[in-house]
């Protein structure tokens, strides 16, 4: 069972991440570069650089339509009053965010994960309740294809797959066949698929140059007030080609510029001149999508699930992109009765960020079948018209397409025609082919075990799902495993949505022999399993903590031919050795995330009260919002020198 699986919910709505993204470039790991949380005229703000990490659902994110086992569906709350009631992150007690946001290294963005969520179905009085593992993003793509799409992340689309665990229920069915359902068979699993797209990730800027500190001198800003903050003049987002800064003085973010300035300037002077500084420096905004500022769209569904299904990977059969597509890959899965549940959810193309799928460029669409395997327009056999039109089609359904179909079409590739063009967007591998490796993003340290409440350890496992046709392949198939070069890991991870830009990724993938693990596996169960190590890989990056490799999986005979570029496997291991004090470590994090200013006073750190402080968070479980590490970049090495820094002192 799974989210494909009945009964099951879809929602919409708007989602906010807002990471820190100081710390997406290297060089700003560099204590030269950056050396205080002030000091900022060779550091790269990049578009959010107050950002405090937050991902959360908003209030309008709520259940648009419930799918039965029958066949039926319903979409208006006097049908099911599930419908219209909201989705939702549950803040955690006494700490501001719903979820983190959390990258996995700042030489690997394009696996950004969701950590520490508790997601709510349902109202206070009756919902469904679980938790939701750490879970990064797969299927990226640039979905905006529009004539103005911006020219960014901002047209990307992604999925999140999880499986929810711990699932209670609060109150009663009240009349909702839906919750009703698992009332009478309850469960402590969902499975959970979310899609987000039209994230606003281009800030509003404020100019501090020149031409605005004579405008502001004469607006009233006295020269004792401007001479302070004459500092924000070298400021910078971004540098060009040559590492030059790009618009020195344009300076994302109004929660950002006020922060600089209450650095800057005393209570009185920044309470007499804010307003006046802002309306000038101020620079003409337009929205790159419909949404505000760190906010995108979120659509999703969720269904049954159980507790031997795969975490982060749901088999089921896929349609993959055909050379020239416009389309991206589109999960789905036949039942015993012939009836076909097609996600597309992450799929088809929009004009401008959001659900404004481009259906001038679609046209009409069937679902077809491939006898004998030939994908060619000449083979196709139309089965059935998709009805994609409409806003309604990702807002109120998430892309979902349910249809009975004729004949049995269990080992046949299916695909989608547009009739309109006369090509083939989608199609099923022709021997109906397709794996995935179920988690995908690991972070390991070297000389720690591995357990049960610490899987960061030195050894872990990597586990493949083998399909054919959405069954398990025959026991005995061999999958191979092979790790990126240097050149093929920066060529790769600069070319991702998420990665690409960064300045500063250098020796990827080296030494190649700090992770180990077997070149094959052989199937059983339609699993292949790798078991995994790591010794230390030194410190190749200079600044940045350990090493990232990124390990690529395919069909050792037969391999599938056209396989998304980002279905890899994602490990930082970090280093044993931890040159810099206990007090150095604490800073760089005040410097680099908003939430963990409080730590670059060292003077302040000492303090009996916030050392002890520290030290509860970091021995916290990595599944806790509050536990430090979350922000990605700590090393078990490197937390018990903290810890061990703050027992000393307390001895003494």
């Amino acid at each position: 069972m799974n989210y494909l699986s009945y009964p099951r919910i879809h929602f919409s709505g708007t989602f906010q991440s807002s990471p820190s993204t100081i710390n997406n470039t290297p060089n700003n790991y560099n204590p030269l570069i950056y050396p205080t949380p002030n000091e900022l005229e060779k550091v790269e703000l990049y578009w959010n650089p107050r950002g405090d990490g937050n991902f959360g659902l908003m209030e309008d994110c709520v259940v648009t339509q419930v799918d039965y086992a029958d066949g039926t569906s319903a979409t208006t709350s006097s049908e099911d009053p599930i419908i219209g009631q909201p989705v939702k992150a549950i803040f955690k007690p006494s700490f501001p965010l719903q979820s983190a946001m959390v990258d996995l290294d700042p030489m690997q963005q394009n696996v950004s994960e969701i950590w520490a969520m508790t997601l709510q179905i349902g109202g206070d009085d009756a919902n469904l309740t679980g938790n939701v593992p750490n879970i990064a993003f797969n299927g990226i793509w640039g979905q905006c294809q529009g004539p103005n799409a911006p020219r960014s992340s901002a047209s990307g689309s992604a999925v999140f797959q999880v499986q929810m665990t711990d699932v209670a229920q609060t109150g009663s069915s009240s009349n909702s066949p839906f919750l009703e359902h698992y009332e009478k068979n309850p469960t402590q699993f969902l499975s959970v698929n979310i899609n987000t797209n039209g994230h606003n990730n281009s800030p509003p800027n404020y100019a501090f140059n020149t031409g605005t500190f004579n405008a502001m001198q004469d607006a009233g800003v006295t020269s004792s007030v401007l001479n302070k903050i004459t500092p924000m003049q070298s400021f910078f987002q971004n540098t060009d080609s040559n590492n030059n800064p790009i618009n020195p003085g344009n300076i994302p973010t109004e929660v950002f510029v006020k922060y600089m300035l209450q650095q800057y300037l005393s209570v009185e002077e920044y309470n007499a001149n804010i307003d006046t500084i802002l309306k000038v420096t101020v620079l003409p905004y337009s929205r790159i999508t419909p949404y505000d500022f760190t906010f995108g769209m979120i659509t999703g569904t969720v269904g049954p699930s159980s507790s031997n299904a795969p975490s982060r990977f749901v088999p089921s059969r896929v349609l993959v992109p055909q050379k020239g597509s416009i389309a991206y890959y589109a999960p789905f899965t036949i039942d015993k009765t012939g009836v076909i549940t097609l996600n597309l959810g992450n799929s088809l193309p929009t004009k401008t960020p959001g659900n404004d799928i481009y259906a001038e460029k679609l046209g009409t669409l069937w679902l077809v079948a491939f006898p004998n395997g030939d994908i060619s327009t000449q083979n196709a056999q139309k089965l059935v018209q998709i009805p994609y039109e409409g806003k309604d089609f990702y807002a109120k359904s998430a892309g979902f397409f349910t249809k009975k179909l004729d004949n049995n079409w269990s080992e046949t590739p299916l695909g989608i025609l547009s009739d309109t063009t006369n090509t083939i967007l989608l199609a099923e591998d022709k021997n109906g082919n397709y794996l995935r490796a179920d988690q995908f993003v690991y972070r390991m340290n070297p000389g720690f075990p591995t357990t049960k409440d610490f899987p960061r350890g030195k050894t872990n496992t990597i586990q493949i799902y083998a399909l054919k046709f959405g069954q398990p392949v025959d026991d005995g198939t061999e999958i191979s495993l092979t790790m990126k070069t240097e050149r093929e890991a920066e060529r790769y991870t600069k070319n991702t949505l998420g990665t690409s830009g960064t300045k500063g990724i250098k020796n990827l993938s080296i030494p190649q022999d700090a992770l180990k693990f077997p070149n094959t596996a052989t199937t059983k169960n339609g699993v292949a399993t790798f078991d995994i190590s790591c010794i230390p890989p030194g410190n190749p990056r200079d600044y940045v903590d350990g090493q990232v490799y990124f390990l690529d999986y395919n069909f050792v005979n037969d391999p599938v031919a056209v396989k998304d570029i980002n279905d890899i496997v994602s490990v930082l291991v970090y280093d044993l050795k931890v040159p810099e004090k206990a007090t150095d470590i604490l800073g760089k994090f005040g410097r680099l995330y908003k939430i963990m200013g409080f730590l670059t006073d060292e003077k302040k750190i000492e303090q009996i009260d916030m050392r002890n402080m520290i030290k509860t968070l970091l021995e916290k479980p990595m599944t806790d919002l509050v536990h430090m590490p979350v922000t990605r970049d700590l090393s078990a090495a490197a937390r018990d020198k903290i810890v061990a820094w703050v027992d000393t002192l307390n001895q003494s």
